[in-house]
């Protein structure tokens, strides 16, 4: 697999993920998301990774 295809793939797992998140956060809480903030965490070797917040309506 070239560089596209495995970035085009891990998008899709991730985008995937989220959405079964916040399917178990709606029936848990009863709530619904209104926002996903994702801030960068950076370090001196470059990203590490996000933090995440999710606020619910």
């Amino acid at each position: 697999m070239n560089s596209e295809e495995l970035t085009r793939k891990a998008e899709e797992e991730i985008a995937a993920l989220i959405t079964k998140k916040v399917a178990e956060l709606r029936k848990k809480t009863g709530q619904e998301v209104s926002e996903i903030e994702f801030a960068p965490r950076e370090t001196m070797k470059g990203l590490e990774g996000y933090n995440i917040k999710i606020k619910l309506l």
